[in-house]
């Protein structure tokens, strides 16, 4: 989209907030707030102001103390009943991550045992910190070790800890400055990992670990600044992929995890040019965008570099979501509009078997669960008013079985629907996903209506127990997957990325006004919620439509886009540019100031406001969300309230033990602003 078409207009809403004057006026305003950014995070002046709004959120929100109380207890009833639960098998045992409220760890049990020991106990681990976060785990392929990412402190910089199984002990030294990527080598004496730069925590070098000697070396390193590396284990576990990309270039190295041996590029870096390869054996299966729409390759491990043979073209209008190689089979999830397809080639890559796998209203997905050597695919499969089931089909005989059906106390699924919508505007046709509980639904109900909008990330409609407390009190959850997310595929992520990121907040402006009619609907509440790049999308929908919203919860939102792209000296701003915009670019930061939220706060009256931000986030830096609510305190018409919260211990991903009671708080301030906007009286 050429750059001049930005400047859309919306039922007489322009996301032009004022030209370059304008802005001037904004940055000097902005230096009011300048003071609240401490890099060392230790300033006196601003942990006192932090604490202060922390106080001030708390008295306000102790209003809504009985409704918090009725929610958790709502919760606490709508208790899921265990069914089989889903195993990851590394030879003659499984093992399995137990997260249910009563137990945190890691469980192992013989193969096709029913008895299961708890080997790790994280519930320990974590009360070791005041924050902590499980990134990911690997076992080795003899079962000896047992690789823990671990973040302690909020900023998504990980430590690995390495378990003895045998000893029942943790190695005395970690690896710091990680990211979540772990690969055991093939005689489980070594661990392929990435480290991060220390300041930017930009994933950049990928190391070899090894047990004897608690050393790493350099496998590979990065150097080109924008540019980050990650590592995967193949389906023949034979080898690794070392993987180098930037926002739409990538290069890929095979590594023989027996020996340490790099074998070589598959195909050297080209600019526009993505691929993501796969092993059987000898034979290299790729995806890439070489020749225009991603299709499907191959070539043999010996021959690399070398010309791709095509094995699997899309059609118009369809695009590759996922694959995965099997024995005999290669299996892919091909999706056309809200639709997938499971797609199964036989030996000779030839369709063998292809059935659609999306429910109505919902939504599923492919899994492997890391049993590439199996004959059986997974399929997870869900909508938010029906819970989830694994589906097992079998690659022989094409048939399919349900492995498990999750199910809830306290919950009937009969009373509720769960359905998708097109919302058209500008030529454009908008996906919302939407739940409700049918007889408690009328013309005043209240919307609370969730965004993302970036990194081609789906927003895919889950079933989330929670959001029935917002429905069976006559509510609407509705999610809009507006251009910029992955619901559609990847030109519907790059109709909402870069110089296109007005197109995302758009969208959700006219979703908002169009569920203000929903279902007969008169004039229903739109209460807004989003977080991180979502809260971008809020933020930026309230600036330019305020009235459209009766509430916003916005968890710690992305909202001060030019002063945080214009420093490259923040973890991964450099690699955000595609995303966000470039601000060395005139033409891009002309665009980054149309929407950028703190810049474009006006004198206007604007909704009420629960805020979060965390301390030690890496990703959004906590001063973002405080600028924001500072601001928009000083320069609204309403009363608000317009509350900050902020995590003193965390970072951008909440911790498991405090999470329930932050979204229980979230919830309520959206519940009790509905009850308040005098238009909706919840059903008794």
């Amino acid at each position: 989209m050429k750059l001049e078409r930005l400047s859309l207009v919306l039922c007489g809403c322009s996301l032009l907030m004022g030209g370059v004057n304008a802005f001037a006026q904004a940055a000097e305003e902005q230096n009011k707030y300048q003071w609240l950014r401490d890099d060392s995070r230790q300033s006196a002046r601003v942990i006192a102001f932090l604490q202060h709004e922390n106080k001030r959120s708390h008295d306000n929100l102790a209003l809504q103390a009985p409704l918090e109380e009725e929610l958790a207890a709502e919760w606490r009833s709508r208790q899921r009943i265990a069914s089989q639960n889903l195993w990851l098998r590394v030879g003659a045992f499984e093992y399995q991550l137990v997260n249910d409220g009563k137990q945190y760890g890691i469980a192992r049990k013989p193969h096709d045992k029913v008895s299961a020991a708890t080997i790790i106990d994280l519930g320990s681990r974590a009360e070791q910190s005041k924050y902590y976060n499980l990134g990911a785990w690997r076992v080795s392929p003899d079962h000896r070790y047992i690789a823990l990412a671990e973040d302690r402190r909020g900023d998504r910089n990980y430590q690995i800890s390495i378990f003895d199984t045998q000893e029942g002990t943790f190695f005395e030294k970690v690896l710091s400055n990680a990211s979540t990527d772990l690969v055991w080598g093939a005689d489980s004496q070594s661990l392929i990992w990435v480290e991060n730069e220390a300041k930017t925590y930009r994933p950049y070098r990928a190391k070899q670990w090894f047990v004897s000697s608690r050393d790493s070396k350099v496998l590979f390193t990065e150097p080109s600044l924008d540019w980050l590396v990650s590592v995967y284990a193949s389906a023949s576990k034979r080898h690794a992929i070392i993987q180098s990309n930037n926002h739409n270039t990538s290069e890929q190295r095979i590594l023989e995890l027996s020996t340490g041996k790099q074998l070589g590029v598959i195909r050297p870096r080209e600019d526009g040019i993505e691929y993501y390869a796969d092993l059987r054996q000898d034979k290299v299966f790729i995806s890439s965008n070489i020749s225009g729409a991603f299709a499907l390759y191959q070539t043999s491990v010996s021959r690399i570099p070398a010309p791709w043979t095509p094995i699997w073209q899309l059609d118009e209008g369809q695009h590759l979501k996922n694959w995965f190689l099997y024995p005999s089979h290669l299996v892919l999830e091909v999706a056309t509009q809200q639709k997938s397809e499971l797609v199964i080639l036989d030996q000779a890559l030839e369709v063998a078997h292809q059935h659609e796998i999306t429910p109505p209203g919902g939504v599923a997905w492919l899994s492997s669960n890391g049993q590439s050597d199996e004959n059986s695919v997974l399929i997870r499969s869900m909508s938010m008013a029906q819970p989830a089931k694994w589906l097992q089909f079998d690659l022989d005989d094409f048939s399919q079985s349900t492995l498990s059906q999750d199910s809830y106390t306290n919950f009937d699924p009969r009373l509720y629907r769960s359905v998708q919508i097109m919302v058209e505007h500008e030529g454009v046709s908008i996906p919302v996903s939407i739940a409700y509980r049918h007889d408690r639904l009328n013309a005043k109900s209240p919307v609370v209506l969730y965004g993302y909008g970036a990194y081609g990330t789906p927003m895919r409609p889950y079933f989330m127990p929670q959001i029935m407390s917002l429905l069976d009190r006559g509510m609407i959850y509705a999610i809009a997957h507006v251009r910029g997310g992955g619901f559609l595929g990847p030109d519907w992520y790059q109709q909402g990325r870069g110089v296109n990121k007005p197109n995302s907040i758009l969208d959700f402006i006219a979703v908002a006004q169009q569920m203000k009619l929903y279902a007969q609907g008169d004039n229903r509440p739109v209460l807004a919620m989003g977080g991180s790049a979502g809260g971008t999308l809020v933020a930026a929908a309230i600036n330019a439509q305020p009235q459209l919203f009766a509430a916003a919860v916005m968890q710690v939102p992305f909202v001060d886009v030019v002063a945080t792209m214009s420093d490259p000296e923040l973890p991964l701003t450099r690699q955000e540019y595609a995303e966000w915009g470039n601000p060395n670019v005139p033409e891009q930061l002309a665009i980054m100031r149309q929407y950028s939220p703190v810049d474009n706060i006006r004198h206007q009256s604007y909704p009420p406001m629960l805020v979060t931000g965390a301390l030690h986030d890496s990703q959004v830096p906590y001063w973002e969300p405080a600028r924001w609510v500072a601001k928009v305190r000083d320069f609204s018409l309403a009363k608000g309230p317009y509350l900050l919260l902020t995590d003193m211990d965390g970072g951008h991903l909440k911790d498991r033990r405090l999470a329930r009671q932050q979204q229980i708080r979230e919830y309520a301030f959206l519940i009790h602003q509905a009850e308040t906007a005098e238009v909706f009286r919840p059903p008794q």
